[in-house]
């Protein structure tokens, strides 16, 4: 089995939006706990706007883009794909295309399976270049009928 895609997919779908809410949550805790008695600053429904904005906008960036990313393993049968919590293996017969999407075609790719799998029918995957080529040039059967650079 080999790995496609970039190390940097754990990052990105693990590391940055633990980061990110423990700093916002923890901000949002420290400055309310620190003022509570001296400027009710939040008392202020511009300031309640104004958090809810960055917390909506930050969880709606998380959900859209990052999380769309998967960690992809693949071998002469099967691929694998992984959130980091669960695994699932879908045979090729069962994948309709595999192409690089808009704007980084050479960097991001989309699985598009035949039917409704565990993670969905697209499955998106941050490919890791040396390794996503490799694995093209080794295995050029496999992803005969459904890769289409």
């Amino acid at each position: 089995m080999d790995r496609v895609s970039s190390s940097l997919t754990i990052v990105l779908r693990i590391v940055l939006p633990t980061i990110w809410s423990i700093t916002i949550l923890s901000l949002v805790l420290l400055l309310s706990v620190a003022v509570s008695g001296r400027a009710q600053i939040f008392s202020y429904p511009l300031v309640w706007v104004g958090l809810l904005l960055i917390i909506g906008s930050g969880v709606a960036f998380i959900y859209f883009f990052l999380w769309k990313f998967y960690r992809v393993d693949m071998d002469y049968k099967h691929i694998y794909v992984t959130n980091y919590f669960r695994t699932f293996r879908y045979p090729y017969e069962d994948v309709k295309s595999i192409k690089g999407i808009n704007p980084m075609p050479e960097r991001v790719y989309r699985i598009e399976l035949k039917s409704k799998g565990s993670f969905g029918k697209n499955i998106y995957f941050l490919a890791s270049q040396n390794l996503w080529q490799d694995f093209v040039t080794r295995h050029p059967d496999q992803l005969e009928n459904i890769y289409q650079p």
